[in-house]
């Protein structure tokens, strides 16, 4: 045993919990560029169903397939109407001002064209974002960092219990709970000590050096930082949720300017096999609220932001036996930010009669790589698109985006 290694577990003790480290990844060395929009990517983990979130009320067809789990177009509890085609989900009412600003996009009959309807392999997909290429290991979103080359500490973030496959890859990321928990978990009495012992520990392995270094600097600059102290301004409101926290964090760590470009939150509980007009509606609520205040508390700031939401499919457009949806395809996504042209529904709508469907679901009719890609080009300034999303050959852009991020 090293004398490293010695003296952290005596440092350590048998009452000692293990340190929770970050997981970054091995860093570039070249430097960044303009880094443009904070990127803030929403994954409704489950498998969301599009048609009773973005309602094509318009559509006869849609009552008939869903004649007691669908959303009336009058009376209690109907569609906001968006266009006279399409309206959002009274759950949604808090998105209601966003969109009418311009500040939210949504894209329907949207999605990854590859017909899975499994859980793990439809958010891998989605998460990936490279079908063309079934072992490439990393996600989208670290790509693009890559691609932009090393930057702050903070450069990536996933909020959660572990970092989100989208940002999985060679670009450092940092994955936190939250605040308080990004440090040393110890009840040692001598945790700098200790954090000394653990940076020797890990020195001269070329991985293990990079994450420990990172690792501490990163806690260090959160503790100067303080991001905690910025409370949610403008009299936003968030949810008292996991998720509703999470995106205060969001905008915490934005307001502290540590060098965030790209967050990644989630939230779960959108596979509605059964009941689902009772069970959708609560979820839409707390996602609704999350975002408007996400947008009310960074204010101006909100400007250089763009959030992009996405599930891993849709549902079948026929409703089931038990007052739900099974897995589908097809879905819809919502774009949020100061540079987005919102205020719109984008949508090559393919319909809803029985020879609309494939296989009984939304047909997809436009890649949701091609909704990433443009915002990515306009918002991000990203060249090596064919990188980001190696194999997709997709070169229409549908306008979402506003240039100049």
């Amino acid at each position: 045993m090293n004398d490293a290694r010695r003296d952290f577990l005596k440092l350590a003790g048998l009452a000692a919990a293990a340190p929770l480290l970050p997981l970054p990844r091995l860093a570039f060395a070249q430097a960044s560029a303009t880094a443009g929009d904070v990127l803030v990517v929403v994954f409704q983990r489950g498998g969301m169903d599009g048609l009773n979130v973005l309602v094509p009320f318009a559509e006869d067809d849609y009552y008939r397939l869903r004649p007691t789990v669908s959303i009336p177009r009058s009376g209690s509890g109907a569609v906001i109407d968006l266009d006279g085609r399409f309206g959002l989900h009274p759950a949604l009412a808090p998105l209601q001002p966003a969109f009418a600003a311009g500040e939210l996009a949504l894209v329907h009959a949207t999605g990854a064209p590859s017909g899975s309807r499994s859980h793990f392999s439809g958010m891998d997909i989605m998460e990936r974002a490279a079908l063309e290429q079934p072992n490439l290991a990393s996600g989208w979103l670290n790509r693009h960092l890559q691609s932009r080359g090393g930057g702050s500490d903070f450069q990536g973030v996933g909020l959660g219990h572990s970092v989100q496959r989208s940002l999985g890859g060679a670009a450092p990321v940092l994955g936190m709970a939250a605040f308080e928990e990004f440090a040393l978990q110890t009840r040692s009495a001598r945790a700098d000590a200790m954090a000394a012992t653990l940076d020797a520990l890990y020195a001269g392995t070329a991985t293990m050096d990079a994450v420990a270094h990172t690792a501490f600097r990163a806690m260090d600059q959160l503790q100067h930082a303080d991001p905690a102290q910025f409370a949610a301004a403008n009299g936003a409101d968030y949810p008292a949720t996991t998720f509703g926290r999470q995106l205060q964090q969001v905008a915490q760590l934005i307001k502290a300017d540590v060098g965030l470009e790209a967050a990644a939150v989630d939230i779960g509980g959108w596979d509605h096999h059964n009941d689902e007009l009772r069970l959708l509606a609560p979820l839409l609520d707390e996602f609704a609220r999350g975002l408007a205040a996400l947008r009310t508390d960074l204010g101006p700031l909100m400007s250089k932001v763009c959030l992009v939401s996405m599930s891993e499919f849709g549902r079948r457009a026929y409703e089931n036996a038990s007052g739900g949806t099974d897995h589908g395809t097809g879905n819809c996504l919502f774009v949020l930010g100061g540079g987005v042209a919102g205020g719109r529904v984008y949508a090559d709508w393919p319909g809803l009669r029985d020879a609309d469907l494939v296989r009984g679901d939304l047909a997809i009719t436009t890649d949701y790589r091609s909704v990433l890609a443009e915002m990515l080009r306009k918002r991000r300034g990203e060249t090596a698109l064919a990188q980001v999303f190696p194999g997709f050959a997709g070169t229409m852009e549908l306008g979402i985006f506003r240039a100049g991020g």
